[in-house]
């Protein structure tokens, strides 16, 4: 399978809605599936989220973070490290789908000094989902939501950071923020992700932004092309390395890490 049949694949997959959500709950005539009592389905949709990603380490669940996305679906999420320079990382949609694929460079920034918030999208990993069709793919509408929270809790600083899925994710939550945040990563973010105008959405970006990408990775090399020269921040840079990786793999090229690492400090506040 090629790696853009795959990202419509994991897109079109995001679109059912996961056992976590009410709306899983649901049956309707003719299904054979007996209704639930409206008293049973609202004390489910009232259960609290429960973080079933097994990459968290048994003393990292102290840091779980229940949160609402800014159109009100429920997150959930892990709060690595402390102090007012925050980094959110998003993840991509496969290997994993889920906020395990950010864990490791997780734990390096929160060693680092940073409050780093992993999180799990709508309809993935064990996150809620949104009965409205118009929103099942509104993934920047949850990094909205992990900006807010952070800034609640006292967060000077913010970088956003994401890959794939992802990277569109905190492309459109960063030309959206107010008040803005401090600096924004794509790593192999899509030019368009379903109802995500990402070309559109860095036309309003003023954020300073870093674009990544792979030569070989095709067509996420000629989009990183595409969102950089639509991006109006008088701050941006674009990094397009040699090899066939994509999303959060590409940190495993000593030159991509160097620069997000160099990045990341340079765009958080002291």
């Amino acid at each position: 399978m090629s790696r853009i049949a795959g990202v419509v694949l994991l897109a079109a997959l995001a679109l059912v809605p996961t056992a976590q959500s009410g709306e899983a709950q649901r049956s309707t005539a003719g299904t054979g599936v007996a209704h639930r009592s409206p008293s049973l389905h609202l004390a489910q949709a009232r259960r609290p989220l429960r973080l079933r990603e097994t990459c968290i380490m048994r003393d990292e669940r102290r840091g779980v973070l229940r949160f609402r996305a800014s159109d009100g679906v429920r997150l959930i999420g892990v709060v690595l490290g402390s102090g007012p320079r925050a980094v959110v990382l998003a993840h991509q949609g496969g290997g994993p789908p889920n906020l395990c694929a950010w864990v490791p460079y997780a734990r390096t920034l929160a060693a680092a000094g940073y409050r780093v918030l992993v999180f799990d999208h709508r309809g993935f990993g064990s996150s809620g989902n949104t009965s409205r069709s118009t929103r099942v793919t509104r993934v920047d509408y949850d990094v909205l939501g992990a900006i807010r929270v952070l800034r609640a809790q006292g967060a000077t600083s913010i970088v956003l950071a994401g890959a794939s899925l992802g990277a569109s994710a905190v492309l459109s939550a960063a030309a959206r923020a107010t008040p803005p945040v401090n600096g924004v990563i794509s790593v192999s973010s899509p030019a368009r992700y379903l109802r995500i105008n990402v070309v559109k959405a860095v036309r309003a970006l003023q954020a300073p932004a870093l674009f990544v990408a792979a030569d070989g990775d095709s067509p996420f090399e000629e989009q990183a092309y595409e969102l950089y020269a639509a991006c109006a921040s008088p701050d941006k840079r674009l990094m397009i390395v040699s090899g066939y990786d994509h999303g959060v793999a590409l940190l495993l090229d000593p030159k991509v890490r160097a620069s997000v690492d160099g990045f990341i400090a340079g765009h958080s506040a002291s």
